[in-house]
């Protein structure tokens, strides 16, 4: 299979998939996502599906502005990224699908805080009750002990022509009240529910034993990758997409340290790429074939 296949893209007869490092993926029941996505994105859109691989158990959940993802443990369930209030029904769907209820979560997690990351996360926790958990630079950020940047303008325009490839999802009402308050240039998402103490650089997971959080800088100060060693999944965040097929995201506040997670990335062992953008990325040495691509295109 190939760097830009997925198995949550495949035909349900097609599952469970047996390629070389794949997972077993499993079709759980969405739509064929927006039209516009599979009309102008050439890997087209995420699909709803369950990776189960050594140990971790993961539901990925595609949502109005990203990728939602359900880390089922023990007991334990952890959500990674809820962009829009908009996603929390689909979200609570899924994790009945899977067999879970909304007491076994214990944690909703950002990638970063960017407004297409964060807009339902305050919404989910407290109609579940749960903390907020931060890696520690996005902890900082929030609490207003260090200064976020944002990508140039110039590069945030580059940006704009992905919008239909994600469907052109426009903000419900719900969203406008964190219009400009939570993950925009010179916001501090002040997030009102609770915070769990800030997670370092190579932590466990809460309650999901083999999961660590490894800071990622790049794209964003504050972005995080989510790894599990032994089943070489990896949660990227924003700093894979896979519009194309899987590539290096070009939207960067920082070259230098985008450069030092690449590295990062490249020292671990990833079968599978699992972005907040796009389907999932997988198949033989799937870091190797992301690609980069030139400043024209989006």
């Amino acid at each position: 299979m190939s760097a830009g296949g997925s198995a949550c893209r495949a035909p349900v007869a097609a599952l469970p998939v047996t390629a070389a490092g794949s997972p077993t993926g499993r079709i759980l029941g969405r739509g064929r996502g927006p039209l516009l996505a599979r009309l102008f994105a050439p890997a087209g859109p995420p699909w709803e599906c369950r990776l189960t691989r050594a140990g971790a158990d993961v539901v990925v959940v595609p949502g109005r502005y990203c990728v939602t993802y359900l880390l089922l443990g023990n007991g334990t369930v952890g959500v990674v990224d809820v962009g829009s209030q908009a996603d929390i029904e689909a979200i609570l769907d899924a994790l009945s699908r899977a067999g879970r209820s909304a007491a076994d979560v214990r944690w909703v997690m950002p990638t970063h805080l960017h407004f297409d990351h964060v807009m339902g996360i305050d919404a989910f926790a407290r109609r579940l009750g749960i903390p907020v958990a931060l890696g520690a630079v996005a902890h900082a950020g929030v609490t207003g002990r260090r200064r976020l940047r944002f990508p140039h303008w110039l590069w945030l325009c580059r940006a704009i022509p992905t919008w239909p490839m994600q469907g052109m999802p426009f903000p419900p009402i719900t969203d406008w009240r964190y219009a400009f308050t939570h993950g925009f240039p010179g916001s501090r998402t002040p997030f009102g529910s609770t915070l769990l103490g800030p997670l370092a650089h190579g932590t466990e997971l809460p309650g999901l034993p083999g999961w660590k959080l490894l800071d990622g800088p790049g794209h964003a100060d504050d972005a995080i990758l989510l790894h599990h060693a032994a089943s070489g999944l990896l949660i990227a965040g924003d700093t894979v997409r896979n519009f194309y097929g899987g590539e290096w995201n070009p939207l960067l506040c920082d070259r230098g340290d985008y450069a030092r997670t690449q590295a990062t990335i490249r020292a671990l062992h990833v079968e599978t790429v699992l972005p907040a953008h796009g389907p999932v990325v997988e198949g033989p040495s799937v870091v190797e074939r992301l690609r980069s691509y030139p400043p024209y295109v989006p």
